[in-house]
């Protein structure tokens, strides 16, 4: 697994007031991030994730339940629906080895990267929301890394765009397409589109990214190291995916779920803390 070394810095998290699709979760703040830290380079792939389940044993919120949530196209429509079987190993469309493992919960993400602090002796974890955001800034302050512009996209991103469109030619009136085709209507190889300057790939797009933290309101000053809410239901989600619209692929877009929900668009990356740090 490559890994990136990020440094520390301040940035701006959230949104200003004036950004289109802002949230009302994404007060604007200056966040502080004092040590530096190692990214994934990509999500962790299926193949690393199968290497994790052959060496582990490990079964996954899906496999244990049974089924999970998998997206069905027919007649030139999408549904998202509960799916029998379903799971990382049958996400509901074909994959490959070096495609972003997904249909795996937060609870599966944790138990991965446990899995790996033992096998490497570093401590692998979870980006924290904010060690995320800043991670896919890089220093910009725009709304997505490449500008404010989503149709100035392409080549960054595997997001909800006219390859996707090609294939639901009914039914999608409420949905909006960036106007590029990425050449993928599901999931991509990672490191297929560009990097960002801390050379992180699909920061935005191809899956989802479960973060470590709770969901919660910001702190309403500038903070250093935020971990986010104390307790809670609902762990955070960032960056948006193949299946996802332009509102959703921004950089300081929120989600939440639970922490045993899975789908075809939920995957994730680790973090890991720099040695002496």
């Amino acid at each position: 697994m490559k890994l990136a070394l990020i440094p520390a810095g301040k940035f701006m998290m959230g949104s200003p007031v004036t950004e289109k699709d802002r949230d009302k979760d994404e007060t604007q703040h200056e966040v502080t991030i004092s040590k530096p830290f190692y990214m994934g380079i990509t999500h962790v792939t299926v193949d690393q994730f199968a290497a994790f389940v052959k060496d582990s044993g490990y079964k996954t919120d899906a496999e244990k339940e049974g089924w999970s949530v998998g997206l069905e196209i027919k007649d030139g429509t999408a549904t998202s629906k509960k799916m029998d079987g379903c799971s990382w190993r049958n996400p509901s469309f074909d994959q490959k080895g070096d495609h972003p493992v997904v249909q795996v919960s937060w609870n599966d993400a944790r138990a991965f990267c446990d899995w790996l602090s033992k096998k490497s002796g570093k401590t692998v974890v979870l980006p924290t929301e904010a060690q995320w955001e800043y991670a896919c800034r890089a220093g910009t302050q725009t709304a997505y890394p490449w500008g404010d512009n989503p149709d100035d996209g392409e080549g960054w991103a595997n997001c909800v765009d006219q390859s996707l469109k090609k294939k639901l030619p009914n039914g999608t009136e409420a949905w909006t397409f960036f106007n590029w085709d990425d050449g993928f209507v599901f999931t991509s190889p990672v490191a297929s589109f560009k990097a960002n300057t801390f050379g992180l790939h699909d920061m935005i797009g191809n899956a989802g990214q479960w973060c470590q933290d709770y969901s919660g309101d910001y702190e309403k000053a500038a903070a250093t190291d935020p971990t986010g809410a104390d307790t809670g239901s609902l762990r955070v989600l960032r960056g948006g995916s193949w299946l996802d619209t332009p509102r959703n692929c921004r950089s300081a877009y929120r989600f939440r779920l639970t922490p045993d929900a899975r789908a075809g668009c939920l995957g994730f990356r680790v973090a890991v803390v720099a040695a002496g740090r």
